[in-house]
């Protein structure tokens, strides 16, 4: 039998904050004070803010990351421990040298104050739980001590020494018979009756749940059509041996350039974060190219357009660094800065954006609000593109060659992270079907699935001699990123795995709604998210970057749902982009569709009307047309009358999400020496 050996997890999901607004005080740090923590001033008792990698926070992680094991059910030749706390959430020591005190420890970040802070790894769990499962975005729905009533609060040991696992107290046993008319109460909490039920149900009934997009490593998917335990029960058949389909070939060149590994990481019609200096904001890409840089290597650059509300919009930038950049998914949109407007729940289309310029909804920055609102709108899209046949006489069935969901591009050929299967499973596409009603001709009412082959990402201890099965009919990004994987973790001979893409069902065939988004490859993107990202190198650690970034639908806790359908991605855009935006269509589009804002003074100034901008992204864009010269003076006369109420400046959104500290990115480095560690 094997050791156990710790597998990294990382709840994606948090509540946490590190700055709250009070009545009193206005903004003010959600953790100790200042005074506590000024050593100087209290030399016998003060806080400090314990390091990542100290010794009793990486034992915390430990004991949390154990008792989600237990609740999970992980794979018993494993441990897990937690990457890092939930983010916003921190660990303080209180050093405490008077009257014999001994130190203690206290978890800060819980969104209602310093007050409510967690004072050990077992208080803290019921919370992590409620994260980790993403099934509510209702803190009743939690059983910590800050959350819930005191009766559900009870946490009791489990055995073993891994960890603890929260136990509700139950109502009494219901007959059977009484279940269908006996009325709901507080008292008897239906989730959590629901939830106990779920555990005591057998694995092959246990429904899928939203614990796979927030937890890196997840339970091993359960053996279906097993009997029970019973030494006179018959075996059941082996499983039948799966053969994969080959992967369909690429049918256009800005297809076949997004199958390549470490080219690109974002693509034109994209929705993405960008570095606007001072802080972030959202963007659309509308062109890339690559570009020799000064050691004459190639490069990717994006031109963006940054998205606002309608009637003034920023001018676009010219982005010549990935790390400059952020997937859509990467982070989560806050709510609008007019409380008016995050109270209404609003729409973009719907808001009166003149008078929310005009500050009759308060004080707020309307560009920053215009760029939240466009963002989730957007999430909640899709538009299909590239039709590949029409079948609708026969089986009224479309196929298309890739589709804009949420704020990506997708392509046939190519992974995409799904839903079910515990948040390790992905789908490579094999048809993007768009399937009509019987009797109709209406696409609005069609269903859009995907059909492919499911594979689930699988890691075990190394054994000498052991080599992962090569699977020609993966997608050469897949593959190049497996083994990047595979050479980190071997590095560390201490605890060995070597891991690959299992396939697990051919040929599936699921809706869109389903698909939480792009696969993205760690080897690159994590570098670029994850701020530890070396530190984990060096212990021979790689986590999967999916289960650091959010799905589709989370930001308008619409995940599961198709979404609005558009008949191209311009339209999804409306009026969160200026008037005469384009999308380039790479490769294969026109030449002049690819030529950026002061690439090539030859330009016809035609091409260039409305893309007059430095490379540095400042100045206004102009007016693409002489009809729209009155519209924009009106525009600039609103803002003027309005700038009392809501200055426009990269500082003044500073708040709206700040800059995270860079790394140089580790992979680079390693594809420049040859793939050579």
């Amino acid at each position: 039998m094997s050791l156990a050996y710790y597998k990294p997890v990382w709840i994606a999901r948090s509540d946490g904050e590190r700055e709250i607004k009070t009545k009193k005080h206005g903004r003010e740090s959600n953790g100790p004070t200042d005074v506590q923590l000024n050593k100087e001033a209290s030399e016998d008792d003060y806080f400090e803010l314990l390091p990542v990698y100290h010794e009793v926070a990486q034992e915390w992680k430990r004991i949390l990351g154990g008792m989600l094991h237990r609740e999970q059910k992980g794979q018993a030749d494993q441990k897990w421990t937690l990457v890092d706390f939930p983010e916003n959430y921190r660990l303080y020591k209180n050093v405490r040298k008077d009257r014999g005190k001994t130190d203690a420890y206290f978890l800060y970040g819980y969104p209602v104050g310093r007050k409510k802070r967690y004072k050990s790894a077992l208080d803290f769990f019921p919370h992590l739980l409620w994260l980790a499962e993403g099934k509510s975005d209702d803190r009743t729905d939690c059983s910590c001590k800050h959350c819930a009533p005191e009766w559900i609060q009870e946490v009791k040991p489990l055995p073993g020494r891994d960890g603890f696992a929260p136990m509700r107290k139950e109502a009494p046993p219901i007959k059977k018979e009484n279940v269908a008319t006996r009325p709901q109460s507080f008292a008897t909490n239906p989730q959590v009756v629901v939830k106990q039920q779920q555990r005591s149900s057998s694995q092959d009934n246990k429904p899928s749940s939203k614990v796979a997009a927030k937890v890196v490593i997840p339970p091993p998917v359960p053996k279906a059509g097993l009997p029970a335990s019973n030494s006179s029960a018959p075996r059941a058949p082996a499983a039948p041996v799966l053969t994969p389909n080959p992967l369909p070939s690429p049918k256009s060149r800005e297809q076949d350039q997004d199958a390549h590994y470490n080219r690109y990481i974002y693509r034109p019609g994209e929705l993405t974060w960008f570095n606007r200096g001072t802080a972030w904001g959202l963007s659309v890409i509308t062109k890339r190219e690559l570009f020799k840089d000064q050691r004459n290597q190639d490069r990717p650059r994006y031109l963006v357009q940054p998205l606002s509300h309608p009637f003034a919009h920023p001018a676009t930038k010219v982005i010549s660094a990935e790390t400059d950049l952020r997937p859509w998914l990467a982070w989560s949109a806050p709510g609008p800065t007019h409380q008016a407007l995050a109270a209404a729940n609003s729409h973009y289309n719907t808001v009166d954006w003149k008078a929310v310029i005009e500050g009759r909804y308060g004080v707020g920055d309307a560009e920053v609000d215009g760029s939240i609102l466009a963002a989730k709108m957007i999430d909640d899209s899709f538009a299909l593109i590239e039709p590949l046949s029409n079948n609708t006489t026969t089986t009224g069935e479309r196929t298309y060659n890739g589709m804009f969901l949420g704020g990506e591009k997708l392509w046939v050929g190519e992974p995409v992270r799904l839903r079910p299967g515990n948040g390790q499973d992905i789908l490579i596409i094999h048809q993007i079907i768009e399937k009509l009603k019987p009797n109709s001709t209406n696409v609005a009412s069609a269903t859009i699935h995907v059909v492919g082959d499911v594979y689930h990402y699988t890691s075990q201890p190394y054994t000498p001699n052991q080599e992962p099965p090569v699977n020609p009919n993966l997608p050469i990004r897949l593959r190049q990123d497996l083994d990047y994987r595979n050479r980190v973790t071997f590095a560390k001979v201490s605890a060995r795995t070597i891991s690959h893409w299992k396939l697990n069902q051919v040929a599936a065939r699921l809706g869109i709604e389903q698909i939480k988004g792009r696969w993205y490859e760690s080897s690159i993107l994590l570098p670029i998210l994850h701020a530890h990202f070396q530190q984990d190198l060096s212990q021979g650690i790689i986590t999967d970057v999916g289960t650091w970034i959010n799905g589709r639908g989370d930001a308008n806790s619409a995940a599961g749902k198709a979404g609005t359908r558009y008949k191209d991605r311009l339209e999804t855009f409306g009026k969160a982009v200026p008037q005469g935006t384009k999308i380039s269509r790479g490769l294969d589009g026109p030449v002049e569709e690819n030529i950026f804002p002061g690439a090539n003074s030859n330009v016809p100034a035609t091409m260039m009307a409305g893309l007059a901008v430095s490379e540095t992204g400042q100045g206004q864009g102009q007016a693409q047309a002489q009809g729209q010269t009155q519209q924009v003076q009106v525009q600039v006369q609103v803002q003027a009358q309005a700038q009392q109420v809501q200055p426009a400046s990269d500082g003044d959104i500073a708040e709206f999400i700040d800059l995270d500290p860079m790394e140089d990115g580790f992979t680079q480095n390693y594809i420049e020496q040859g793939g050579q560690f």
